[in-house]
């Protein structure tokens, strides 16, 4: 291949990615919900790039099950059903339970301190009662500790399963005692993290995806 159609190739493979988080974030601050149609029109015009990243981005996210692809109607957040969502936390809850076990064991002291960071910026988001940003800052923080457990092919199979969840992990949090609660949680999370506490992260940590399944099913 010759060097121009690599380098357009790679720049086809940024663009797309780079849309595709666009859209992603977009779910996650509850601009785009479940149901709403995307608009590959506009959507091009707000992030400045051509439909082609666009309809490729969408595709990615409609493999990684945030959309869903209907025969001459277009592109739709995909709507993920009540006994879909506790199938995905039961696999969660088990994937939550290794990152925690990972990362107390291989979590740098530089990543903790960020990390316990993170949780500080949650505590005053939490007496102001902003879901979106608590989501956004929740969606980091678990980010961020399974950034720290440094196990690839657990990155993987996490972020498809919470890409599926945003739209119910957000619904979970939106009366402002439940998101009371899963900051204490978070507050346990980061001790027991500090300490490399293995066993306790793991058991915390599963305890804590399963707790949020049971607030979101109380909201539904």
């Amino acid at each position: 291949m010759a060097a121009r159609e690599q380098i357009n190739q790679r720049r086809a493979q940024t663009l797309t990615t780079i849309v595709a988080e666009a859209i992603e974030q977009m779910v996650i601050t509850g601009a785009l919900t479940a149901g709403d149609r995307i608009n590959e029109s506009t959507l091009a015009a707000q992030l400045n790039v051509s439909r082609g990243p666009v309809r490729e981005a969408c595709r990615s996210l409609e493999k990684a099950g945030l959309l869903v692809s209907r025969v001459n109607r277009g592109v739709f957040v995909r709507t993920v059903s009540p006994e879909e969502a506790r199938e995905l936390y039961e696999i969660r809850a088990a994937l939550a339970g290794l990152t925690g076990q990972l990362a107390a064991r291989r979590a740098s002291d530089e990543e903790i301190i960020a990390i316990a960071g993170l949780f500080e910026r949650m505590s005053g988001v939490v007496k102001s009662g902003d879901v979106d940003k608590y989501y956004s800052l929740n969606v980091d923080l678990h980010a961020a500790l399974l950034n720290a457990a440094k196990n690839t092919a657990l990155s993987q199979h996490d972020n498809l399963i919470t890409t599926q969840l945003h739209q119910h992990r957000r619904r979970g949090l939106a009366r402002k005692e439940s998101m009371e609660l899963s900051h204490e949680e978070h507050r346990e999370i980061i001790s027991a993290l500090e300490k490399r506490d293995e066993s306790l992260m793991e058991k915390i940590m599963r305890r804590h995806v399963q707790s949020g399944w049971q607030r979101l099913s109380a909201a539904l």
